[in-house]
């Protein structure tokens, strides 16, 4: 089933970069051997967690696989946040476990190989947009020329250049959030982690935003992100978990769970699907 998905999954990288199948096979085979392999994967097992005397999570299994887009959505108050919090290691759960492709307890190791960018962001001094990439780049050991090119290139690669010497709070909040995954990138970690990236994005930057972490799943990279936008998780995401009241409602492909017939009970909505693609549109509140 593995090798058939892989396949599947090379087959619609190809389509959407409109390459032909025999180039695509070769550049996108280590990706699919990477898979396999499980690198650079996360797995949530049975996890429970608690906050004060409230249980906010109950049972949650959940897979980041290499080379994947996994979104997480659901109702608000839904546990998404903590959820990503416990796969990032700062929230620790009561019950069950968080296997990694390294020493998950290790905070160093996490640091290096596990990128999270949390909902809200807060930045006490008014530091430049270089001076925030560059504390992605605190759990290594480089140089100021290196860190200096890392910095840049990632700042550019997030369409974030032109704020690199602007202080932070000078900055709206999508120019912000642009910085922050500036900053997630910088250390070349190949497991992010993000929780509702594109909230404060107009329309154009939530689809650059997406594409980019779709760039970075094609390349290897796991991919967890919160998102409120059903939409946009049906068209970049390959897995949706889908949570209610901090269990897993659903959990698969887009097309199979982010219908009509599977969100109606969840969000209390009624959805109609429109178009060949599907397209979402929340109609009314039951």
């Amino acid at each position: 089933m593995a090798i058939i998905f892989s396949i599947g999954r090379a087959r619609d990288f190809c389509n959407r970069h409109k390459l032909s199948p025999k180039y695509c096979t070769l550049i996108y085979l280590p990706l699919i051997i990477l898979e396999l392999a499980g690198y650079a994967m996360l797995e949530l097992a049975h996890i429970q967690l608690m906050v004060g005397e409230k249980t906010v999570l109950q049972n949650v299994s959940a897979g980041f696989p290499a080379g994947q887009v996994t979104g997480i959505v659901g109702p608000n108050g839904a546990g998404k946040t903590s959820l990503l919090r416990v796969a990032a290691g700062v929230s620790v759960p009561s019950g069950g476990a968080v296997k990694a492709s390294g020493d998950f307890a290790d905070t160093g190791w996490r640091a290096k190989n596990i990128a999270y960018m949390p909902q809200f962001q807060t930045v006490a001094w008014p530091l430049t947009g270089t001076e925030i990439v560059a504390l992605g780049l605190m759990p290594f050991a480089v140089t100021a020329h290196e860190a200096a090119k890392k910095t840049e290139k990632a700042l550019a690669l997030c369409g974030a250049e032109k704020f690199a010497d602007r202080p932070i709070d000078t900055l709206s909040g999508g120019e912000q959030a642009r910085v922050y995954l500036a900053r997630l990138l910088v250390g070349g970690a190949q497991t992010l982690l993000l929780d509702e990236p594109v909230q404060s994005l107009d329309a154009a930057g939530a689809l650059s935003v997406m594409q980019l972490l779709r760039d970075q799943a094609d390349q290897g990279a796991s991919v967890a992100v919160v998102v409120h936008d059903l939409n946009l998780a049906r068209r970049f995401c390959d897995h949706v978990v889908i949570l209610q009241n901090g269990h897993v409602a659903a959990d698969g492909a887009p097309r199979d769970v982010l219908s009509p017939s599977v969100l109606r009970p969840i969000f209390g909505v009624e959805f109609k699907a429109a178009g060949k693609d599907g397209f979402l549109i929340p109609e009314r509140p039951l």
